[in-house]
C-alpha cells in the first residue's frame, strides 16, 4: 500500500517595489528522512519574484523568479539556486499558467544530478466571483527530472485550493499523484501551508 506523505511549506511575501516581491520560508515534512529532493524538511529558502509586465488582451503576463535553499534542515547538504519563467494569460475567470524552471545544485551524492529541470502547466479559477472572490481552485501538471541519473522523468498531477484568510494570509491545501517515475516514491501526497503577507 502506497504511503500518503505530508509537507506543509511556509512563507513571509513583502513588496519591496512595484512588481517586485521577495520572501523567505521553509517546508516541514511528515516524513523528513524520506525526502530525496530538495528542498529537505527544515531548509530555508530565499526567493524574488519580478513581474515584468501586466497582462493585455494579446500579451500574456511574465515573470521570473529566483530561489536558493539554505542546507538547514534534517539531512540537507550543499545549496539549491533555481530559475524560474512564469507565464499567465487569462481567459474570462479562468487563468492558464506556464512555470518552466532549472534547478542548480552543489554537493551532490554519487549518481545525483547536478542540475535538473522543472515544468508545469495548471490553471486557476476563482470560486464564487465576481461577487466572492476568496476561494481559488488550482490545478496542474507537471513533469521533472529524477534526482537521481538514469531514473524516468517524474509525472504528476495535483489539486488544489488557495484561500484569502484576512487582506495578508492565505492558506494553501493540495493533493497530488505521480504517475510515472522511480518505484521508490511516493505516489500520493498533500501540501498545506500559509504565506503571509507585508
Amino acid at each position: 500500500m502506497d504511503r500518503i506523505v505530508g509537507s506543509f511549506p511556509s512563507s513571509c511575501l513583502y513588496g519591496a517595489f512595484p512588481n517586485f516581491q521577495i520572501g523567505v520560508g521553509t517546508l516541514l515534512s511528515t516524513d523528513p528522512h524520506e525526502i530525496d529532493e530538495r528542498p529537505k524538511s527544515g531548509d530555508i529558502r530565499l526567493s524574488a519574484l519580478y513581474n515584468f509586465n501586466q497582462e493585455t488582451l494579446s500579451i500574456p503576463a511574465l515573470g521570473v523568479k529566483l530561489g536558493v535553499d539554505a542546507p538547514t534542515g534534517i539531512d540537507s547538504r550543499g545549496l539549491a539556486l533555481d530559475v524560474k519563467g512564469i507565464v499567465t494569460k487569462s481567459f474570462e475567470r479562468l487563468s492558464l499558467h506556464f512555470n518552466g524552471g532549472y534547478e542548480f545544485l552543489t554537493d551532490v551524492g554519487h549518481g545525483e544530478r547536478d542540475g535538473r529541470y522543472k515544468l508545469a502547466l495548471g490553471g486557476s479559477y476563482p470560486v464564487g466571483a465576481p461577487k466572492f472572490t476568496r476561494a481559488t481552485l488550482v490545478a496542474d501538471v507537471f513533469t521533472e527530472q529524477s534526482v537521481h541519473r538514469g531514473q524516468t522523468n517524474i509525472v504528476g498531477t495535483e489539486l488544489g485550493l488557495r484561500y484569502q484568510l484576512t487582506p495578508r494570509v492565505v492558506w494553501d491545501v493540495g493533493v497530488g499523484t505521480e504517475f510515472a517515475g522511480p518505484g521508490d516514491r511516493s505516489r500520493f501526497f498533500g501540501v498545506a501551508g500559509f504565506s503571509f503577507g507585508f
